[in-house]
């Protein structure tokens, strides 16, 4: 087992920036309309991106779901906010990632992932059992990187304004989450 099936997760289709750019003016002015269908379909198109990065840190369906429903509220209710439209998905991203932190740290106790039953595990994600509890071992701040990394494809750039941390922090996050990652698998297997 190596690490490059973690790379190999991440092959899932990434609309183009500037398409998302170009249809920005066109979501806000609807939402602005109070015609919340137009958010829906974006959410829709990018589910699967998504629910990666939620499954990462809730490990639950339902959970999932309600910080999509929830990142839906505070996008519909914050837009006016956001100062430079080319920066739409990552405002998007981190308003989502906030929102799984948020339920997280709501909860009486964090599920552990040896409790789930592995036909609820495979629902999240196509990545192998072991992958997934060497993810679960990992500190919230190396398993972030590694998920907006290799599981949503985004660029160290992009994971830098996400969570509003230098790209230095990035790169080292994802450079020790990698070597502990391939300790904690070698550890399940």
């Amino acid at each position: 087992m190596n690490i490059d099936k973690l790379a190999r997760a991440s092959t899932a289709t990434i609309p183009n920036s500037s398409d998302i750019n170009n249809s920005f003016k066109t979501l806000k002015k609807e939402i602005e309309k109070n015609n919340l269908e137009p958010l829906y379909d974006w959410f829709g198109s990018r589910k699967d991106k998504y629910y990666k990065i939620g499954w990462a840190y809730l490990y639950h369906h339902h959970d999932v779901e309600d910080v999509f429903q929830n990142t839906i509220m505070k996008v519909y209710e914050n837009v006016n906010q956001l100062r430079e439209e080319r920066f739409f998905e990552t405002w998007v991203t981190a308003i989502f990632i906030n929102q799984c932190k948020k339920i997280l740290k709501n909860r009486e106790k964090v599920v552990a992932l040896k409790d789930l039953e592995r036909n609820e595990v495979e629902q999240g994600t196509d990545m192998n059992l072991e992958l997934k509890e060497g993810l679960y071992q990992l500190d919230s701040n190396h398993r972030e990187v590694l998920v907006l990394k290799y599981i949503t494809g985004y660029s160290q750039e992009e994971i830098a304004e996400i969570l509003s941390i230098p790209i230095g922090t990035v790169k080292s996050r994802i450079y020790r989450g990698l070597k502990l990652l391939r300790s904690n698998i070698e550890e399940v297997e």
